[in-house]
């Protein structure tokens, strides 16, 4: 029973990474309408792990164990390599599914700094009050600028 439940806990990992992943290709393609579709699959699929993960730690206090890692150290049973081995492959997924949202963030980063530079760009203001160079290695002395003003009023 507990083999079976850490089966389907990497199965919907794996379906959940590929969530991510047409997200992800959703976001970089601009198909709007696909990523409704895809947040609601993940939000099923997490409530699935959350159901699993509940289920998983019924059958081990029915073993008298804590948790998997109790269940690995003081097991005699014949299938304890196969758990430790299931259990192994349920972190990889999750750090894969790390990754993939790491991925997911720094391209929203990248969308909402890029779109931060343009709308300054056409504005002529700069976000950052002053920039400042204070590494005087070479006895050049030091660089500040203050872009608050736009720079169409300096050519008045």
């Amino acid at each position: 029973m507990l083999m079976e439940n850490l089966k389907s806990e990497v199965r919907v990992f794996e379906s959940m990474i590929q969530a991510f992943r047409g997200l992800e290709s959703a976001v970089l393609n601009r198909q709007t309408d696909m990523l409704s579709k895809y947040a609601v699959a993940i939000e099923e699929l997490s409530l699935e792990v959350s159901r699993l993960e509940d289920e998983r730690d019924i059958i081990l206090k029915e073993m008298g164990y804590h948790n998997i890692k109790d269940y690995i150290n003081r097991s005699t049973d014949e299938n304890t390599p196969q758990v430790a081995y299931l259990a192994a492959e349920i972190v990889e997924k999750l750090n894969e599914l790390t990754i993939v949202i790491e991925s997911i963030r720094q391209i929203f980063e990248f969308e909402n700094h890029y779109f931060e530079f343009l709308n300054n760009l056409v504005r002529g203001i700069n976000p950052s009050p002053n920039y400042s160079f204070n590494q005087n290695r070479h006895g050049v002395s030091s660089y500040s600028s203050n872009y608050n003003a736009p720079r169409y009023d300096s050519l008045k």
